[in-house]
């Protein structure tokens, strides 16, 4: 891997050991990845998850920002362990002190504590064809696939390549890695938050590995889109797909299969109906969870949520809990939203990492049902909580929270 003059000065050391503790990681991982050299980032996004990095990790991170360390690009952080606009009289967890921590320390070296795993809601948007270092699962497909903006999936490297705005040239910033390998006819009609998860799963499985195209797609809201991307990459390595006539990369079946297309896969209502059958648990009418926003879920959501109630009260048997970030609870409070969800009983975390992701205690067992329209859970709530789930509908998750039963 070739390095400019510039760069060999930053790997032997001459801006500090921080620098140059980064480079040594982009370099080696550029190296094994095949790179041909680095090239610039325009901003980076870094998850700092306590659980997975501990004592040593924080360390490492308050030894960074000690040393004088600074980020050369915009920096945002992923959502953290612990609500950071609740209020609470408890004791903050081991993992939460890390988590506190080093989110101090990422702030004194230059991030903006966005603190969500769906920067898109607030406005964070790379533009399109611009190369970035992205860290947590689910922005990668969109910001590939929905943006047309470049990044890998990135772990440690997002930390390096804030500290260098720097990034190997391998995988989805290369032109022929973007190229469609297999294809999928979409004949059903898909919609809403749970029906885009469910697709998003299924396609991911379906594509083993390679980048998919869609076909017969209308065009997603917003949330939707999202909802696809994170659904996908809970389940598989994808990192970017196709809709053609919908994502900015695919006006066509040509844009994405120069030599041809490939025989097309059809997917009906009966495999989105199976899937949903696959991902969820047991079927239990008493619910004691309902959980949306994974991820982060928008303002729009959050209004949805308020008018499906329309002013019930959840039941008293049910924990109904969404998680958001402190961007989108703001505007909520502005426009009276977090009012009516308080009022109705509805529980709403403002950075905090996503129920099932948390890792939180596990006080529930398999005959305690959780309602959600997000696979994301579906996937990760039996391992990490130890709950039933049951992938449904926004407006069944709404009727479950306020009769405590889910009847479809």
């Amino acid at each position: 891997m070739r390095l400019s003059i510039e760069q060999q000065a930053l790997l032997a050391g001459k801006q500090g050991w921080a620098v140059q503790w980064a480079m040594e990681m982009l370099h080696a991982v550029g190296k094994a990845c095949n790179a041909d050299r680095l090239i610039p980032v325009s901003s980076s996004h870094l998850v700092l998850d306590p659980f997975a990095m501990g004592e040593s990790g924080t360390n490492i991170v308050v030894r960074l920002a000690e040393s004088g360390a600074r980020f050369a690009v915009p920096s945002t952080i992923n959502a953290i362990s612990y609500d950071r606009c609740g209020k609470t009289s408890s004791e903050p967890s081991e993992h939460d002190r890390y988590q506190r921590t080093m989110l101090d320390a990422c702030v004194a070296m230059g991030a903006l504590a966005s603190c969500s795993c769906n920067p898109f809601i607030q406005g964070i948007w790379p533009t399109f064809n611009e190369s970035v270092a992205w860290s947590e699962s689910a922005t990668a497909p969109f910001v590939n696939s929905v943006i047309g903006a470049r990044t890998n999936r990135e772990g440690a490297t997002a930390f390096a390549s804030a500290l260098t705005g720097l990034t190997p040239r391998y995988g989805m910033h290369l032109d022929r890695a973007r190229q469609g390998q297999c294809l999928f006819e979409i004949d059903a009609t898909v919609k809403g938050l749970d029906g885009y998860n469910l697709l998003g799963a299924l396609v991911a499985r379906r594509s083993s590995g390679r980048i998919p195209v869609l076909t017969g797609m209308a065009r997603p809201e917003l949330h939707e889109m999202i909802g696809f991307g994170a659904s996908a990459a809970i389940v598989s390595n994808l990192t970017l797909f196709h809709m053609i006539g919908v994502t900015p990369e695919a006006a066509t079946l040509n844009d994405v299969f120069p030599r041809g297309a490939p025989a097309a896969e059809r997917i009906t209502q009966a495999d989105l109906d199976a899937e949903r059958t696959r991902l969820s648990g047991r079927k239990n009418s008493a619910v004691a969870l309902v959980s949306i926003g994974s991820p982060h879920a928008s303002l729009a959501e959050l209004q949805d949520i308020v008018s499906r109630l329309n002013g019930r009260l959840v039941h008293d048997n049910v924990s109904f809990l969404v998680t958001s970030n402190h961007s989108v609870t703001g505007l909520a409070s502005a426009a009276g939203i977090m009012d009516a969800l308080a009022a109705s009983g509805v529980t709403v975390t403002a950075d905090k990492m996503c129920f099932g992701c948390d890792l939180g205690a596990r006080k529930y067992t398999r005959d305690t049902t959780m309602v959600t329209n997000s696979v994301k859970l579906a996937v990760l709530a039996p391992g990490s909580r130890g709950v039933n789930v049951l992938v449904r509908d926004t407006a069944t998750c709404v009727e479950a929270a306020v009769s405590g039963e889910c009847r479809t």
